[in-house]
């Protein structure tokens, strides 16, 4: 319920019956004398005042009205009920006769124990007679540890089911929500245990665990209820998980679609959303502030991503954009119980974004799988080694022999290779050596590859390196008696750059991306997202190829 309800509202809430009827009051007056609870009692001379402005005096409160019922109708069998919430402990009188109690209310900290935030009790049927009733509450609140604006005074009467139904109406939607939300969760987590490699997956795990805490702390009070003392804590909580879900919405987001300034756009976010909650006094307004912030920053972030055209882009957009839609036209509402259907229409997209991207990159592995198998089957690599195979068998079996053997070490090697992403480096590097040995005995060159820094246990996608060599003999000078290749790493921080080196080819090669420079992207993109950097260029008489990608 919205702490800034009035009592001129509950009116058209009243009864949840077809005839209307009439409140009168409430009327306040400090103190604590049981006799004003007594319909007798002349209360004329008590404070009028609405329920958003009842004060917190140093004593207990008396809060008085009067209800006309001489028109209700109440159907046979159907209870009549009161629903009670506020800051505060009380005790409600029906005419004068107590019907509920929530803890006990005292005129010190020391005497009083704290009551539930919400109560509803059924109003006895002997007492809900077609007259004029008087309402009567006595309430202390010395436990709350903190001024709030509104004391969260509510008051509705009607029939009992109905207030049931109302009052955890919100939590089911909270349920509902969660439900959908936890099932991403374990889709993301399952996956992340699966690649491994791809940190968006954890990202959106944990974000749904930040966004089940937060809508498990907006439906605590519906569902589990409280008292009163813990309301501070709860409010806490929410704007606490409120940062860490928009938050860790941002940094999926930022790892979903990559830039060079992600981190910083990161950064700022969490820093402005971690001051903006001292800015308004309110502490609804506190969690919808961090949200606009970080809502915004991601719709901003997701349609860059859009505009550069980055796989399932236009999914988050629409799921972020979605969200910060229903935000910005129902701001005070959010957590009551718009932030339920957003965060599932959110969550929802993004599973759906991230559930298309695996569906790509399986298509992508496989594509590239038969890609690598291609490059090392294409006729005139065949027909070459088949054109050399007969010119040996007749002039040097041996030979032949030691070709065919060392040929078929190079396509079991590629088999293997086939179906993985990532490989050892060692691997690699053994599949660039057997290759370079087919080709000194094809081309009567003593091709070598020394290497330096290259961790053999550290993963690289396949053929990569194999790619860079194929290409540096096709494109390399041609007719030298030997040709030396050098492959070396450096680590800096989290990053490895791998450097290939070789004798540069008397003309530069064109300026278009052959399919070897493709194949090597496209393994990149498949290893590492877009976290890579691939570049090659003519250092004197050295063709230089520089990887750099995440150790």
């Amino acid at each position: 319920m919205n702490s800034r309800m009035k009592i001129s509202s509950f009116l058209a809430m009243l009864l949840f019956a077809t005839t209307a009827s009439a409140w009168d009051g409430p009327r306040m007056r400090v103190g604590h004398d049981p006799a004003w609870a007594s319909p007798q009692l002349d209360d004329s001379s008590w404070t009028p005042v609405d329920l958003n402005d009842v004060p917190q005096p140093n004593d207990s409160v008396w809060l008085r009205w009067t209800i006309d019922l001489t028109e209700f109708e109440r159907k046979p069998g159907r209870p009549f009920g009161i629903y009670f919430a506020a800051l505060a402990s009380h005790e409600i009188w029906w005419d004068g006769e107590l019907i509920g109690r929530g803890g006990v209310v005292g005129r010190t900290r020391e005497t009083e124990t704290p009551g539930p935030v919400e109560a509803h009790y059924q109003v006895p049927d002997r007492l809900v007679t077609p007259a004029v009733h008087t309402v009567a509450i006595r309430a202390s609140a010395f436990h709350r540890g903190f001024s709030p604006r509104h004391g969260y005074w509510t008051l509705i009467a009607g029939n009992y089911d109905r207030i049931l139904e109302r009052r955890t109406g919100s939590a089911h939607l909270a349920l509902i929500a969660l439900s959908g939300i936890l099932l991403t969760k374990v889709f993301a987590f399952s996956m992340f245990w699966l690649t491994r490699r791809d940190r968006s997956f954890l990202l959106l795990g944990t974000l749904c665990l930040a966004a089940a805490a937060l809508l498990a702390a907006e439906a605590w009070r519906p569902l589990w209820g409280y008292t009163y003392d813990w309301h501070l804590v709860r409010l806490l909580a929410i704007v606490a998980l409120s940062w860490l879900t928009g938050v860790q919405l941002v940094a999926l987001v930022v790892t979903r679609f990559p830039h060079r300034i992600g981190k910083w756009a990161l950064a700022a976010t969490g820093v402005i959303c971690l001051a903006a909650p001292f800015i308004p006094r309110g502490w609804d307004q506190k969690a919808v502030i961090v949200f606009f912030i970080s809502f915004g920053v991601a719709t901003l972030w997701t349609a860059w991503a859009a505009l550069r055209r980055l796989n399932g882009s236009v999914l988050a957009l629409i799921g972020v954009g979605g969200a910060t839609l229903a935000l910005a036209v129902r701001p005070w509402q959010w957590l009551d119980n718009v932030v339920y259907f957003a965060l599932l229409f959110l969550f929802v997209c993004l599973l759906c974004s991230h559930a298309l991207e695996v569906r790509r990159e399986q298509h992508l592995k496989a594509r590239l799988e038969l890609e690598m198998l291609r490059r090392h089957l294409q006729p005139h690599f065949l027909m070459n080694t088949l054109t050399a195979l007969s010119e040996w068998i007749e002039s040097d079996p041996k030979a032949a022999v030691r070709m065919i053997e060392s040929l078929a070490d190079e396509l079991r090697i590629l088999a293997t290779m086939a179906n993985h992403s990532l490989v050892p480096a060692e691997d690699e590097l053994r599949l660039c050596r057997t290759h370079l040995a087919n080709m000194s005995m094809r081309k009567d060159v003593a091709y070598e590859l020394e290497v330096d820094g290259v961790d053999g246990r550290q993963l690289v996608p396949p053929a990569v390196f194999h790619t860079l060599v194929e290409n540096a003999i096709t494109h390399g000078t041609p007719s030298p008696r030997s040709v030396t290749f050098r492959l070396s790493a450096r680590a800096a921080g989290h990053r490895i750059r791998y450097t290939f080196e070789a004798p540069a080819p008397d003309e530069d090669p064109p300026v278009t991306r052959g399919g070897g420079t493709r194949y090597i992207e496209a393994r990149l993109r498949e290893a590492w997202g877009e976290a890579w950097s691939f570049r090659q260029h003519r250092a004197g008489t050295t063709w230089r190829a520089e990887i750099e990608v995440p150790a």
